[in-house]
């Protein structure tokens, strides 16, 4: 199922705490957030480049489906 992160420079989001609340971060992939739809990531980069002077972005990744079928 394809989901996606955000990271901040060279730091994975792991949380955002609400507008102008602020983020954490960290430099493991496997311990970063993910969001169902771009939509929704990019909101959240919105807010991380609000905490940040560090260049954005948002990357696809490929996670398991945790739902049974």
């Amino acid at each position: 199922m394809t989901r996606y992160v955000v990271m901040a420079g060279d730091r994975w989001v792991t949380a955002i705490y609400g507008p102008g609340k602020g983020i954490a971060v960290t430099r493991v992939r496997e311990d970063a957030s993910s969001w169902p739809n771009y939509e929704r990531a990019v909101i959240a980069a919105r807010a991380a480049a609000d905490c940040t002077n560090s260049p954005i972005a948002v990357h696809s990744v490929e996670e398991p489906s945790y739902r049974k079928s």
